[in-house]
């Protein structure tokens, strides 16, 4: 699984990017933005996990 990660000056902003960040790569948001000690903002998002029904559905059919 890979984490990404969005830094931003806003809660506004950091979700802005959030979004951009999950539709253009296909990702899922794990962590909506939480202001963080510095004052700037922090959100996460993950690889999702591979879809292994139908890979095993397969796999039993060729046995």
């Amino acid at each position: 699984m890979t984490r990404y990660a969005v830094l931003a000056e806003s809660a506004s902003e950091c979700a802005a990017g959030l979004a951009r960040l999950c539709e253009a790569l296909g990702l899922e948001p794990t962590m909506a933005p939480v202001r963080l000690t510095d004052g700037r903002w922090l959100a996460r998002a993950v690889t999702p996990p591979p879809d292994v029904r139908g890979t095993l559905a397969a796999a039993a059919g060729t046995r």
